[in-house]
């Protein structure tokens, strides 16, 4: 009866996310055939952005972000003059967002990349079709990823705690260690993270994505869809509940 309380609480929040992301794709649809139309002009240029501290990151658009090791305090943009002024760059409550103006409907020529020095980070968020790569290993106590779009996260961390979320197609890709991973997906996108050696895994699937992770010790596991959860390493405790076609699969 507890298991059976508990696929049902998982199973509502898993759906309460699917709709949240339907209403925000609707909401940017409807924004898109009312928003202002901007072709790329094919004039690259670099602009450099004072900005504050921050310990997270949400990026939103089709930018190509760098995370790189550095002092906070500025942002560096490349892309096609007539459209980095459609970028916005601010911090707020500690959150650095880039994204494009509001109203705007922006077509690029060229590639638009975005430069962030760090010093530490706390979470990352990607809602585009945009890439953001750590050129930096990510190290914190506990680190968020969160990826709502068809782009792609590519982080390394050092972390006790690392979690992971996609509503989306796109991918998160992680190396490094931790010793507890979670991983939320609500769409066919992956969590690549082979290379990504832990502790203890608990995982919700109600989508077609697919985890890929390396364990040595427990794995709690809840698939309500299609995707799977391929594990390497040697855990001694899986805790399994499918109410799909998914599995936990040995890649050893």
């Amino acid at each position: 009866m507890i298991n059976q309380l508990t696929n049902y609480i998982t199973m509502k929040k898993l759906a309460i996310l699917l709709l949240s992301l339907f209403f925000s794709f609707q909401t940017q649809a409807q924004s898109w055939w009312n928003s202002k139309k901007i072709k790329g002009n094919g004039n690259v240029t670099t602009e450099i952005r004072k900005i504050g501290s921050f310990d997270k990151v949400n990026i939103g658009g089709s930018f190509d972000v760098y995370l790189i090791n550095g002092t906070e305090g500025k942002v560096t943009l490349e892309g096609e003059e007539n459209i980095l002024k459609y970028i916005e760059t601010e911090v707020k409550n500690g959150k650095l967002n880039v994204h494009f103006k509001q109203n705007t409907n922006i077509k690029a020529t060229k590639k638009l990349t975005v430069t962030i020095p760090f010093e530490k980070i706390e979470a990352v968020a990607l809602g585009g079709s945009g890439n953001i790569i750590a050129k930096k290993r990510i190290k914190a106590d506990v680190i968020s990823f969160g990826l709502g779009g068809s782009g792609n996260i590519i982080a390394s961390v050092d972390a006790n705690t690392v979690k992971t979320s996609i509503g989306g197609s796109g991918n998160i890709k992680l190396k490094g260690k931790s010793d507890y991973l979670k991983c939320s997906i609500g769409g066919s996108g992956n969590i690549k993270a082979y290379d990504l050696k832990t502790s203890s895994l608990k995982a919700n699937i109600a989508g077609s994505g697919d985890i890929s992770v390396t364990v040595n010790n427990k794995i709690k596991a809840t698939i309500v869809g299609s995707g799977s959860i391929y594990y390497k390493g040697n855990p001694s405790d899986i805790d399994k509940t499918s109410l799909g076609s998914g599995n936990v699969i040995d890649r050893n």
